[in-house]
C-alpha cells in the first residue's frame, strides 16, 4: 500500500508542476495572469484530493491491522488447495489422453457408420430369414391343405364307390341266385333269413299267405297218419290206370294242434 501510494504522490507532483510552454510566455500579462490563477486553483484542489486519499489510505490500513489482529495460518489451507490443483491436473491429463480426444470425432463418425451398416445388414438378413420361414409355412401350410383336400376328395369317392358296391351287391343277391346250380337261390334266402330251407320257405309263404300254410301243415301231419295206404293206393292206381279207393286215417283234432 506504501508503494500505491508513492504513485500517487508522484502522480501528484507531476501535476503540481507549472506548464511552461513558450505559447504562454508569449501571450499578453493578463491572459498569463489568469492561467496562472488557474493553475494554482488546480494543483489546491489536486493537492486537497491527494491528502484526502493518503488520510483515507492511513486509515484504511489502521483498521485492518486492527482487524487482523494475531497473523492467521493458511499452510493447511493451501495445502489442500495445492492437493485440489494436483488432482485437478491429474484428471485433466487424463482426460488428455482419452480416446476420445485423441481419435477424433471422424474415427466415431467412421464408427458410427460402421455400426449402422451392420445393423441395416442384420436386419435385411433377419427379413429375409422370416420371409424365408414364411415362405417354408407358407408350403408346409399349402401341402397340408393340398393332402387335406386329398383326403377328402378320397374319403368322397370312398364312399360312393361303397355306395354303388352295396346297391350292386344287392343287385346280384337278387338276380344272381336264380342262374346259379344246385338251388343256389333257396340257400341265399335261407342264409338271408338265418333259417333252414324248410322253415325260410314255409316263412315266405305264411308272409304272403297264412292260410295256405296252414293247409300244408295239415296235409303234412294227415299224410304222416296214413301215408303206407294212400301210397298203396297210388300204386295200384299207377299200374291199373283206374281210380282207387283207398281207407285211409284222419288224425283227431287234438293231434292237429
Amino acid at each position: 500500500m506504501a508503494e500505491e501510494y508513492r504513485d500517487e504522490d508522484l502522480d501528484g507532483r507531476d501535476d503540481l508542476e507549472p506548464d511552461t510552454s513558450p505559447e504562454d510566455d508569449a501571450g499578453d500579462p493578463a491572459a498569463a495572469f489568469e492561467a496562472l490563477r488557474e493553475t494554482v486553483e488546480d494543483l489546491a484542489a489536486n493537492l486537497t484530493r491527494e491528502m484526502t486519499t493518503i488520510r483515507k489510505g492511513v486509515e484504511t490500513a489502521f483498521d485492518q491491522i486492527e482487524r487482523q489482529g494475531t497473523p492467521v495460518d493458511y499452510s493447511a489451507e493451501l495445502g489442500r488447495i495445492v492437493q485440489s490443483l494436483t488432482t485437478v491436473g491429474e484428471r485433466l491429463k487424463a482426460v488428455e489422453q482419452s480416446p476420445v480426444l485423441r481419435q477424433g470425432a471422424e474415427h466415431y463418425a467412421r464408427a458410427l457408420e460402421r455400426s449402422g451398416d451392420g445393423l441395416v445388414r442384420n436386419a435385411v438378413q433377419q427379413l429375409e430369414r422370416q420371409a424365408s420361414d414364411l415362405e417354408r409355412i407358407s408350403g408346409v401350410l399349402a401341402s397340408h391343405s393340398r393332402s387335406a383336400f386329398l383326403r377328402k376328395d378320397q374319403d368322397i369317392r370312398m364312399w360312393t364307390a361303397a355306395g354303388f358296391g352295396v346297391i350292386a351287391g344287392m343287385s346280384l343277391l337278387l338276380i344272381l341266385p336264380r342262374f346259379l346250380p344246385f338251388s343256389a337261390d333257396s340257400h341265399v334266402a335261407s342264409l338271408v333269413m338265418g333259417r333252414d330251407r324248410d322253415s325260410a320257405g314255409y316263412a315266405m309263404i305264411e308272409a304272403v299267405d297264412p292260410f295256405t300254410v296252414k293247409k300244408m301243415k295239415w296235409g303234412g301231419q294227415f299224410y304222416d297218419a296214413g301215408g303206407g295206404e294212400i301210397s298203396a293206393c297210388l300204386e295200384n292206381a299207377r299200374q291199373t290206370g283206374k281210380d282207387q279207393k283207398c281207407t285211409v286215417t284222419v288224425p283227431a283234432p287234438e293231434k292237429q294242434q
